[in-house]
């Protein structure tokens, strides 16, 4: 065999993948009827260059070149972030620094006079990372031209998030699927072609809920502008969740729900967005948060005052509610070992699709009360009483 043969053996699969690759396109993620965010990228054998348009709740921009080792992890990404003025014009807002340098991972942000904003350390070098510019998070163009060439193959990387990190895996599920995704985030199916090239995403029940499209065919980078511009005008910003409290005083005992409520959309919810057989954050981004200021039970388990995770596991019969010891998750990263324990849920169908999820505290007699779950057709609910 000779020593050039011998030598690509020994190189990893992805590093061989990779070879002599350009890609450019540009991405637009949807969330229900909504497009949420348009990415235009070009990829260029570990370098990239990219331009986001993000429509959530304000309309802001991300301009970033980066850098990926040979595995499609992050070396350094720059990143100038902007928000659109009332005249339709862009204003810089901070500048952004994030750098692996040999141990960790180190992310720093300006803002447009150059004065410090904030700094984040995580330990090692990571695929992604959480609470920095979307460049360094939303880098789903890039990752089949680093995936394991094999079925059944599985690449693990770093989600680095909470000054700590999550296992993330690139996984090929067949010639054209893979498996990409963490606890944290959820998992997502990837298609690309032949060459690694992204062609679409589903991601609905992770903790993104987005599909993805590619298009390859018109792809001026100005496009971007020209839609936030009109997007602008017409103040089409699209709000995903909603911040809310529910509160509910019986006896001497508050209780309170702290959660995000997410919006239908035009989506199928239960068994598409939300799966069936599967636990459930029972509201978008972090876990929904259950407070209480003396012991309380619910359904028939006693619960000692403190700060819980709320979580459920609906199916197509039944739901359960879950209450969790951590109270501070994030997106999917349910910890079952924190779980204090399960109580059956009663659900009944709506007349009437609930756009926006809705949790309420119903208080029914002075020391009795009821947790309610609303949102599409669905209705759950369970009793609550005190002492």
């Amino acid at each position: 065999m000779k020593f050039h043969n011998l030598l690509l053996l020994l190189l990893p699969l992805s590093v061989i993948a990779q070879k002599n690759t350009i890609d450019k396109g540009i991405v637009y993620y949807t969330l229900g009827n909504d497009t949420t965010i348009i990415q235009h990228f070009e990829y260029n054998n570990h370098t990239y260059k990219t331009t986001f348009i993000q429509f959530t709740g304000a309309i802001t921009k991300c301009e970033a070149e980066g850098m990926l080792d040979v595995n499609g992890n992050l070396k350094e990404v720059k990143s100038y972030n902007y928000r659109i003025t009332g005249d339709g014009n862009w204003e810089l807002t901070t500048k952004g620094i994030n750098t692996f340098n040999g141990d960790s991972t180190i992310y720093i942000a300006t803002n447009s006079q150059g004065v410090f904003v904030s700094r984040r350390s995580f330990p090692g070098q990571g695929i992604l990372a959480n609470g920095m510019d979307i460049a360094s998070f939303y880098i789903f163009p890039y990752v089949g031209f680093y995936a394991p060439q094999k079925r059944g193959d599985t690449l693990f990387h770093r989600q680095l998030s909470f000054n700590r990190f999550r296992n993330f895996i690139v996984s090929r599920r067949s010639k054209n699927e893979l498996r990409i995704g963490s606890n944290l985030m959820g998992y997502l199916t990837s298609s690309v072609d032949k060459k690694g090239r992204l062609q679409k995403i589903e991601g609905v029940g992770s903790s993104l809920n987005i599909r993805a499209t590619v298009n390859r065919i018109n792809i001026d980078p100005n496009i971007l502008d020209a839609i936030a511009v009109r997007r602008n005008g017409a103040a089409g910003t699209a709000v995903r969740t909603l911040r809310d409290t529910a509160r509910v005083i019986i006896g001497n005992t508050t209780i309170e729900v702290d959660y995000w409520r997410p919006l239908k959309r035009g989506r199928e919810i239960f068994g598409n967005v939300v799966p069936w057989n599967r636990v459930w954050r029972t509201g978008a981004n972090n876990a929904t948060q259950l407070r209480l200021t003396n012991d309380i039970t619910i359904g028939e388990k006693k619960l000692p005052k403190g700060v819980y995770g709320i979580w459920s596991y609906p199916t197509e019969s039944k739901w359960e509610l879950i209450i969790n010891k951590n109270a501070n998750a994030w997106g999917t990263d349910h910890d079952h070992v924190a779980d204090v324990f399960r109580i059956p849920l009663s659900i009944e169908k709506t007349a009437m699709p609930v756009e926006v999820m809705k949790i309420s505290l119903v208080k029914q007699e002075e020391k009795k009360a009821m947790l309610l779950i609303e949102w599409d057709t669905y209705r759950a609910f369970a009793q609550i009483a005190v002492d």
